[in-house]
C-alpha cells in the first residue's frame, strides 16, 4: 500500500513535536492543521491544476511563516506575493488589480492626519479626562474603551477608529500604570464587532450592501441587535480573561487627580486646523455615496490639504508617521489571497460544499455564517467577501431560498471572523503595529489564542440570533 505524502509530512510534524518546547508545540499544531487542509484540498476539491496547488502552498507557507515569526510579516507576505508572480500563477499586471486601493489609501490618509493630531497633545488630554471621569477605576475604563471603540466603528471605518483610539489607550495605560496589551487587543476586537452593525462600519458590509442593494437602514435593523448582544457577551468574556490585570491594578488615582489636562495641549492652532480637517473627512465618509468618492480618496484629500496649511514639515510627517511596513504587508497579502481567487481555489472549495446544503435552508444559513467566520480568521475579510457574495447569490438561487438572510449571515461571519487572527481584518494589523512601537508586542499566537475564542463566542451568539430571527422565513 503506497503512503500518502500528506501523511508522511504530518507524521514528521508529530515526531518533531515530541521534542519541542511548549512554544514550538503550539507552532507545530498550526503547521499540522494547515498541512491537513492542504492535502484535504488536494485530494477532495477536484479538479486541481498546478496553479491552484502553487497558490495554496504559497498561502499556507505564508501563514505558517507569519505564525512562527521567522521574519517580519511584511517581508514574508512580500515574498509570497512575488513567488506567485515569478511562477506565473498570478501575472504582475493581474496581481496589482487585487491590491485594494481603498484600504491602502485610507490607511495612508488617516495615518497622516492622526500623526499630525498626535503632535497637539489632544490624545493625552482625552486620556486624562477619561480616567478622571472613571476615577481611575481600571475595569470601568476598560469597558468604556471597548464601548467607545465599538460605537465609533459603527460610523467610521475600523482602521480610522483604531488609529484615533490607540494613542488615547497608550496614554491611558501609562497614566494608570497597567499592561497595555489587554486594552489594545480589546480595542481591535471591539472595532470589528462595532463595525458589523452598519453599512459603512466595515468594508465587507460595503461590498455586501453594494452587491445586494441593501441600505444603511437595512443593516441597522438586521445587524445592530445582533452586534449589541455579541458586544456585551464578548466584553464580559474579555473582562474575565484579563481579570488578573483589570481587577488587581490600582489605577494610581491620586497621581491622576493631580494632573492638569489643560496643560498637555501643545499647539491649539494646529489642533484647530487638524480638527477641521478630521471633521471634513468624517463628513466625507458619511456622504461618500453621494459624492461618488471612495473613502481612500476622501482621506488622502483631507491629509494632503492639511499638510499644505500647517507649519509642520510635511516630509517629516510622511517619513515618520506613515507605517510603510504595514502598507507593504497589506498590498502583498491582497496579492497572496488574490492568487487563491485567481486560480479558483476559493470558488471551487465553496461550490464543493453547496450540494450538501440543498433542501436545508437553516443549515445553509449557519454554513454561510460559520464558513465565512472561520475562513476570515486567516484570510482578509475584504478579499473573501468580494468573492463570496457571488457564491452566496448563486447558492440562494440554486437552493431556491431567499438571499437576504444569507447575506446577513455572511456579513456577521466575515466581520466577526476577522477577530480570529490579525490577518483577518485591517484594524488588527494596525493595532499590532502600534503596540510594537510601544514595546507591547502582540505576536500572531498571542492574538490568535484570544481571538479564536472571541470568534467562537461571537459565532455561537450569532447562530442563535439568525435561527431565531430568520428561521421562520423558510
Amino acid at each position: 500500500m503506497t503512503s500518502n505524502p500528506g501523511d508522511e509530512k504530518i507524521e514528521a510534524c508529530r515526531s518533531e513535536k515530541k521534542m519541542a518546547t511548549p512554544c514550538c508545540r503550539h507552532r507545530s499544531l498550526i503547521a499540522v492543521a494547515l498541512v491537513r487542509i492542504l492535502f484535504f484540498c488536494a485530494g477532495k476539491v477536484v479538479p486541481m491544476d498546478i496553479g491552484m496547488l502553487i497558490a495554496i502552498v504559497v498561502f499556507i507557507a505564508t501563514i505558517i511563516a507569519i505564525a512562527t515569526g521567522i521574519r517580519h510579516r511584511s517581508v514574508v507576505a512580500l515574498l509570497g506575493a512575488v513567488l506567485l508572480m515569478v511562477t506565473g500563477v498570478l501575472p504582475a499586471e493581474k496581481a496589482v488589480r487585487f491590491i485594494d486601493f481603498n484600504t491602502i489609501g485610507l490607511l495612508m490618509g488617516m495615518m497622516i492626519i492622526v500623526g499630525v493630531l498626535s503632535r497637539t497633545g489632544v490624545f493625552q488630554f482625552i486620556a486624562i479626562r477619561t480616567v478622571k471621569l472613571t476615577r481611575g477605576n481600571v475595569p470601568l475604563t476598560f469597558f468604556a474603551i471597548a464601548a467607545v471603540t465599538a460605537t465609533l466603528s459603527a460610523f467610521l471605518d475600523n482602521v480610522t477608529t483604531v488609529l484615533l483610539v490607540s494613542p488615547i489607550i497608550i496614554s491611558l495605560v501609562d497614566l494608570m500604570d497597567v499592561n497595555p496589551l489587554p486594552f489594545l487587543m480589546t480595542e481591535a476586537f471591539a472595532s470589528n464587532i462595532g463595525g458589523t452593525a452598519t453599512l459603512i462600519g466595515d468594508p465587507p458590509n460595503i461590498i455586501i450592501g453594494s452587491f445586494a442593494g441593501l441600505s444603511f437602514a437595512d443593516f441597522l435593523v438586521h445587524l445592530a441587535p445582533a452586534v449589541m448582544i455579541v458586544f456585551f457577551v464578548v466584553t464580559a468574556y474579555l473582562m474575565y480573561r484579563y481579570r488578573g490585570v483589570l481587577f488587581r491594578a490600582r489605577g494610581n488615582s491620586e497621581k491622576i487627580s493631580r494632573v492638569d489636562e489643560s496643560r498637555v495641549i501643545k499647539d491649539k492652532a494646529l489642533l484647530f486646523k487638524t480638527a477641521v480637517a478630521l471633521a471634513g473627512v468624517f463628513l466625507g465618509f458619511l456622504f461618500h455615496h453621494l459624492l461618488h468618492l471612495d473613502a481612500a480618496v476622501i482621506a488622502l484629500f483631507g491629509a494632503a490639504l492639511l499638510l499644505m496649511v500647517i507649519p509642520v514639515n510635511g516630509e517629516k510627517v510622511l517619513q515618520d508617521d506613515i507605517e510603510w511596513s504595514t502598507l507593504v504587508f497589506f498590498a502583498a497579502l491582497f496579492i497572496v489571497v488574490g492568487g487563491l481567487k485567481h486560480t479558483g481555489v476559493i470558488s471551487t472549495a465553496t461550490e464543493w460544499v453547496a450540494p450538501y446544503l440543498k433542501g436545508h435552508p437553516i443549515f445553509a444559513l449557519l454554513a454561510v455564517l460559520w464558513i465565512s467566520g472561520l475562513t476570515c480568521c486567516f484570510i482578509n475579510n475584504v478579499a473573501f467577501t468580494a468573492t463570496f457574495v457571488f457564491l452566496v447569490d448563486e447558492m440562494a438561487f440554486t437552493l431556491g431560498m431567499a438571499s437576504e438572510p444569507l447575506f446577513w449571515a455572511l456579513a456577521l461571519g466575515a466581520c466577526l471572523g476577522g477577530n480570529g487572527t490579525y490577518l483577518g481584518a485591517a484594524a488588527n494589523i494596525v493595532v499590532a503595529d502600534l503596540a510594537e512601537r510601544e514595546n507591547a508586542r502582540i505576536t500572531f499566537s498571542t492574538f490568535m489564542q484570544t481571538g479564536i475564542r472571541v470568534v467562537m463566542i461571537s459565532l455561537v451568539v450569532s447562530s442563535i440570533y439568525v435561527v431565531i430571527r430568520y428561521g421562520g422565513v423558510f
